[in-house]
């Protein structure tokens, strides 16, 4: 029986044949592979700017409930290490920061097993007119940082920590409510508030005030008069002011302050206990009407 085998010209067709598929396959799938380590390292970066800055769409009984490190902190990390490891050196740290199951390992590089690189800017570095209060950066498939794969700032403002996302808060408004009461003598005087506010900033508790506002009468005078045994009705300020800097994400304790003169200097002669609030990224103006004021006069 005949045996019929391939010819030298079949044979040299074929690997032809199979030498431009493999030209044309092994990029491919090296594309294919690369854009999935691309995928995986813009993932393992969103999960650490997560972690620094909080979830800003969970929500418990209609309150953001993730904050972040920069929530429970009140300022940025030092290093990638600070968002699993306590040492120490963080009033308030409540961490691991990154969700369940995360590599403790893999967890800060990239898909190419290269650190991701995290750099803190004051003041904030300003790419495409956001300020970016921190960067997160891969060197990408290169390997090389300052090459045109890189996965940064220039290439994605998403998984940058953009000063708004963290501080974003530095005005407030509402209406402040004052009760006055005189027992015996009374005579006329002015009056001036601000709002009080406090928050952890990384190694304790820090104090920030906003400006002062003048309490008028119910004639739009600065002069508040209150009669002899009376209980004046109760006038109501509505203020617009900003603190001295703006306020980190996460719980605030804020109070108002009265003061016996125009400026609100000295000592405050009546203050509210804290009420707390909670400072959302991306907030530009506070709405609130604080605690009520009281005040006797004599």
């Amino acid at each position: 029986m005949d045996k019929k085998g391939f010819t030298l010209i079949e044979i040299i067709v074929s690997i032809a044949i199979l030498s431009i598929l493999a030209g044309v396959m092994v990029p491919l799938v090296y594309r294919v592979w690369e854009s999935n380590e691309i995928a995986a390292t813009r993932t393992r970066m969103a999960d650490l700017k997560t972690a620094i800055a909080g979830a800003r769409d969970l929500y418990q009984q209609g309150v953001r409930s993730h904050y972040g490190f920069v929530g429970d902190i009140g300022a940025l990390p030092n290093n990638l290490d600070d968002l699993v490891i306590d040492t120490g050196a963080w009033a308030g740290w409540r961490g691991p920061y990154l969700g369940g199951g995360f590599n403790a390992t893999t967890y800060k590089l990239d898909a190419w097993s290269n650190p991701i690189a995290y750099t803190e800017y004051a003041p904030p570095l300003i790419v495409a007119g956001e300020e970016i209060a921190a960067t997160l950066r891969s060197s990408g498939p290169d390997r090389t940082f300052g090459t045109a794969d890189d996965i940064d700032e220039n290439s994605d403002l998403a998984l940058q920590i953009l000063s708004k996302e963290i501080w974003p808060l530095a005005e407030i408004q509402g209406n402040l409510t004052i009760m006055l009461t005189a027992t015996t003598t009374a005579t006329p005087q002015y009056y001036s508030a601000d709002l009080y506010a406090t928050f952890r900033d990384g190694i304790g508790f820090r104090t920030v005030r906003s400006t002062c506002f003048r309490i008028k009468d119910f004639d739009e005078s600065f002069v508040v008069e209150v009669n002899p045994d009376e209980t004046k009705p109760p006038l109501i300020q509505p203020f617009d002011e900003v603190f001295q800097f703006p306020l980190p994400i996460g719980k605030i304790m804020l109070r108002s302050r009265l003061f016996g003169d125009v400026a609100c200097s000295g000592t405050p002669i009546e203050e509210t206990g804290d009420m707390a609030i909670f400072v959302n990224d991306g907030l530009k103006v506070l709405s609130v009407n604080p605690p009520t004021l009281y005040h006797r006069i004599n």
